[in-house]
C-alpha cells in the first residue's frame, strides 16, 4: 500500500514522505521498524541505495516439491523432455450399494476388486503433457445371495481394463493471487476392458470395462497457500456407447462430472500430508440405453501419506472411503504407488 501511495509524489516529496514514516515508526517500535519500510520503499528509492549499480532481485519463493495428489490430477505440466512412470497398487472393499434416496444397502455378498494401474507421463513441449494409464483389473466374489444360473455362489474373472489417454495444457501460470489453470481434454475411457455379452454365471464380476469412449474436457487448478498446496479439477465426461442393443448384459455409460479437491502439507522435506475429496456426478439420460450402468453418482475422501525417497522417486500410500452416492456401489480402497520421475 504505501508503494502505491508513493507513485503520486516526486523523488523530493517521497524522501519526505519517507522521514515522516520513520519518525512515526520510531516513535511506535524503535528503530526495528526501519528494515520493514525499506523492503516497501519504491523502486526510485531503493536503486539509490546500492553504490555500483542496480539492487539485485529478490528470489521468488516456490512452492516446495511434493509427489501430487492419488486421485486428483495435477496442473503444472511435466518438465519438456522429460517422463515419469507411475504404478499403483489398489484394492476395494464392497459393505454395501448407494439406493436412488443415498442410503447404503445390502450388497448381497462379498466383493472384491484389484486395479493395477500404470501411467506414463511425457513432456513434449513447454507447458503441455500427455499421460497414458493402461489398467490390470482382477475381479471377485464370494457368498453371493442369489446364485448363478448354474447355482454358483462365487465367481472371479481378470484382464486388462479401459485405457485413458489425456493431454494437459497450462494456459495461466501461477501469480501472487491468481492460481496456475491448465485445460485438459482426452479421452478418460478407451473401450478395452470387457464390457459386453456378460457370462450371468459370473455374477457380474466380469464388468470391468465401461463399454465407451469417453471424451473428456476440463479445467485443472493449483495454488500454494503457504503451507498448504492446493489442487482442483473439474471435468465434464461425455461417453460414446459401444454397444446400443439395449441388452442387460452389455456395459453402457452415462454423461458425468468429475469435481475432486486436493491438500498437501509438508510436514518435512521427506514427507507430505496428503487429503483428498473426490466426487463423480451423472443423471439419467434418455439416450442412454438401459443395461449394466456406469458410472454412478457418488462422493468421498481419501487421506494419505508421501514419502519423497529421492529428488526422483517418491512414495504414496493412502485410502479412499465413499461416504455417500446414489444408484451405485459403496467401496473403501486402501492403495499404494511409486513414481520415478526421468
Amino acid at each position: 500500500m504505501i508503494r502505491h501511495q508513493l507513485k503520486g509524489y516526486g523523488i523530493k516529496g517521497k524522501v519526505l514522505i519517507c522521514l515522516a514514516l520513520l519518525i512515526f515508526l520510531g516513535g511506535l517500535g524503535g528503530l526495528a521498524a526501519v528494515p520493514a519500510l525499506a523492503q516497501t520503499a519504491t523502486p526510485e528509492v531503493a536503486a539509490a541505495a546500492p553504490a555500483g549499480g542496480a539492487a539485485p532481485e529478490e528470489k521468488k519463493e516456490t512452492a516446495p516439491s511434493t509427489g501430487g495428489p492419488m486421485i486428483t490430477d495435477t496442473t503444472i505440466p511435466i518438465d519438456t523432455g522429460h517422463a515419469s512412470v507411475s504404478v499403483l497398487s489398489a484394492l476395494s472393499f464392497y459393505p454395501g450399494t448407494f439406493n436412488s434416496n443415498w442410503r447404503t444397502s445390502n450388497i448381497g455378498g462379498n466383493f472384491y476388486t484389484y486395479y493395477m494401474p500404470v501411467k506414463v507421463t511425457y513432456g513434449p513441449a513447454k507447458n503441455v503433457e500427455v499421460y497414458l494409464i493402461a489398467p490390470f483389473i482382477s475381479y471377485w466374489g464370494n457368498d453371493v445371495t442369489i446364485p448363478g444360473p448354474n447355482g454358483n455362489h462365487s465367481a472371479s474373472y481378470a484382464g486388462p481394463g479401459d485405457l485413458t489417454l489425456m493431454g494437459k495444457y497450462n494456459l495461466l501460470e501461477e501469480g501472487d493471487i491468481m492460481p496456475a489453470v491448465s485445460v485438459v481434454a482426452g479421452f478418460d475411457t478407451i473401450p478395452l476392458g470387457h464390457a459386453s455379452h456378460l457370462n450371468p454365471n459370473l455374477l457380474g464380476v466380469d464388468a470391468i470395462g465401461t463399454g465407451a469412449l469417453t471424451v473428456t474436457t476440463g479445467v485443472n487448478m493449483f495454488k500454494w497457500v503457504k503451507p498448504f498446496l492446493l489442487y482442483s479439477n473439474i471435468w465434464i465426461n461425455s461417453p460414446i456407447n459401444a454397444f446400443q442393443n439395449n441388452s442387460p448384459n452389455d456395459v453402457v455409460s452415462r454423461e458425468s462430472i468429475t469435481f475432486n479437491l486436493a491438500a498437501e502439507y509438508p510436514i518435512s522435506a521427506k514427507f507430505v500430508a496428503l487429503l483428498e475429496m473426490y466426487s463423480n456426478w451423472t443423471w439419467d439420460n434418455i439416450y442412454t440405453p438401459q443395461g449394466y450402468q456406469t458410472p454412478e453418482t457418488y462422493i468421498g475422501i481419501m487421506p494419505g501419506l508421501e514419502f519423497l525417497a529421492t529428488d526422483k522417486l517418491s512414495f504414496e500410500a493412502g485410502s479412499s472411503l465413499d461416504l455417500a452416492g446414489k444408484n451405485g456401489v459403496k467401496k473403501y480402497t486402501p492403495m499404494i504407488s511409486a513414481t520415478y520421475s526421468f
